[in-house]
């Protein structure tokens, strides 16, 4: 009976074809040039650099100072050479060095040169009596630049399948992150087209019924339900409604998030309860939600008492489960009776001291 193969997913691979150059320089200092001119007068004579590698292989210079030939005996003579007896294609410049250290006397040939056990470079590098009014001879002495570059045999590799891939080409068209929030914050910070005032302990803030409105079904029913005898109805800028039950600094950071949806990081923890209670007021669940994981940032054996508490009274369930693991403990129960005591325990937090002497009292006698 026959049977089935499932096909099997193509094997990728790809190698790279390298064609690359390396490139070196030596520099050959000439300490003594009119020693060398005493040493080596006749024409042909010839003193080298020492063997230097680039791209793989062995090269040296060869320093005339007489010339390499008879109708060059006024002028000196380098040229490149290779020790390796191979076929190496090259390309080269020398030049001297002037006061500063800088390459400028220069001569180069623009078309690579093959090398093969051979030598190439200039029968008249420079002249004699023009170099020795030069700055290039300086105390005696002269630098000669050799700049090779050599072209690499052509080379195969294995690379990784993925790197072979071009990479995609860019969006033509960038859509920038969202910033709404930026543009009502704008509108919050300048007040432009604000058709209500709030009063807060002394404090008045400019806003936007619409905005509000979307935000909070608590604002909405009242800048746009019935109006209350007596109110205006012509909705303009000097509507003014007074908030006694908030501080200033607590509504300013329920207006900023109303318009940006977040709140400053700068604000203090202490301000956090203050708008949980805003947040369930005004029925805005996200912030009472942002809030709340922040307060269970700051949740520790100092303040889990006091944040229990908050959490049973404002229904604040994911920190109130948190303090509740903390105090799975037995040793940190303990602990948190004796620094309060349970008179003030009694006093202060009565709805969480019957979970407290619950956890005591399932305390195992070997730990007490």
């Amino acid at each position: 009976m026959p049977t089935s193969t499932g096909s099997r997913k193509p094997v990728r691979s790809a190698s790279t074809i390298i064609a690359g150059t390396e490139s070196g320089q030596h520099l050959l200092k000439i300490d003594g040039y009119s020693h060398t001119k005493d040493k080596l007068p006749t024409v042909g004579s010839t003193i080298e650099s020492r063997s230097f590698r680039v791209g793989g292989h062995s090269w040296h210079i060869s320093y005339y100072p007489s010339g390499n030939d008879s109708d060059k005996a006024n002028c000196i003579s380098i040229f490149l050479n290779l020790d390796d007896d191979v076929d190496v294609k090259a390309q080269f410049k020398f030049s001297l060095l002037d006061r500063a250290g800088r390459p400028s006397y220069l001569k180069s040939i623009d078309n690579p040169h093959i090398f093969k056990s051979s030598g190439w470079g200039f029968r008249c590098f420079i002249q004699r009596d023009v170099l020795e009014k030069s700055e290039y001879l300086r105390d005696d002495c002269l630098t000669i630049v050799c700049d090779l570059t050599v072209f690499m045999e052509l080379q195969t590799e294995d690379i990784d399948v993925n790197t072979a891939m071009p990479p995609p080409l860019p969006p033509m068209v960038v859509v920038p992150p969202p910033d709404l929030h930026r543009h009502l914050g704008g509108l919050l910070a300048t007040g432009e087209g604000a058709d209500v005032t709030f009063e807060v302990s002394g404090k008045t803030f400019a806003a936007h019924r619409l905005l509000l409105a979307a935000r909070s079904p608590v604002f909405r029913a009242e800048l746009f339900g019935p109006r209350k005898e007596g109110a205006t109805t012509s909705g303009a800028v000097d509507d003014t409604i007074r908030i006694d039950d908030m501080e200033a600094q607590d509504f300013e950071a329920l207006l900023r998030y109303m318009y940006t949806d977040s709140l400053l990081e700068t604000k203090a923890v202490a301000m956090l309860p203050d708008l949980v209670v805003a947040a369930n007021k005004y029925k805005i669940e996200r912030l009472r939600l942002v809030c709340e994981h922040k307060l269970c940032e700051y949740m520790n054996g100092r303040t889990v008492v006091a944040m229990l508490a908050f959490a049973r009274e404002h229904r604040c369930d994911g920190l109130k489960e948190k303090c509740l693991r903390f105090l799975d403990d037995p040793v940190k129960v303990r602990e948190i009776v004796k620094a309060e005591g349970l008179d003030n325990l009694s006093k202060s937090y009565t709805s969480i001291l019957t979970d407290l002497i619950a956890k005591l009292a399932a305390v195992p006698a070997s730990q007490t």
